[in-house]
């Protein structure tokens, strides 16, 4: 039950801080947008993990606000380069869920095969939502639609390089960095 306050709390105050900062960065449907697709990802595909709730709040909060932050000036490059850094988002995302997704943790595994299949197959229902959303915000004529669209990419991007391997120790080592700064405080 602690776990559980303790994991609510985190949340809601990432939550809060992100759009916080969203807003008085001037990116809050960027935030939002990342925000959504990461949740999505994370919640059918997994992705790497780190042995601190906390720690995992503060990456996740200072790649989405960088993610959101790059979106608007990422959406001012030329529609093709923009629609070639889709597709290429796309492909790693589609290419990294059919090798990788679920990726699961060593403090949660999925034992079910039944539940590792259904994740994988949600997996692949986000990317096409994914694939979907970055193809209409194309075309449509909304003001903030390649602010969206861009945000969408970068997420993907991040998405599927928590799923690999090299994502995940890029965790593990920002894990030990901390423990390894615990130590030389004591």
């Amino acid at each position: 039950m602690a776990y559980v306050i303790e994991a609510f709390t985190i949340n809601l105050l990432n939550i809060t801080v992100l759009l916080l900062l969203g807003y008085l960065f001037d990116v809050l449907p960027e935030v939002i947008t990342v925000m959504v697709i990461m949740s999505l990802l994370r919640f059918t595909a997994g992705g790497a993990h780190s042995n601190s709730p906390w720690r995992c709040a503060l990456v996740s909060a200072v790649v989405f606000l960088s993610l959101a932050l790059i979106a608007p000036h990422l959406s001012s490059v030329s529609g093709i380069y923009l629609d070639m850094l889709g597709v290429l988002a796309v492909s790693t995302s589609l290419i990294t869920v059919i090798c990788f997704a679920p990726v699961d943790s060593i403090s949660a595994p999925i034992i079910s095969a039944h539940r590792r299949k259904k994740l994988k197959v949600l997996s692949l229902l986000v990317v096409l939502l994914i694939t979907v959303s970055i193809i209409i915000l194309r075309y449509i004529p909304w003001a903030y639609a390649s602010q969206i669209q861009a945000a969408i990419i970068l997420s993907a991007l991040w998405g599927s390089f928590n799923l690999t391997r090299i994502g995940q120790r890029l965790m593990d080592l920002l894990d030990e960095i901390c423990l390894d700064q615990k130590k030389k405080v004591h």
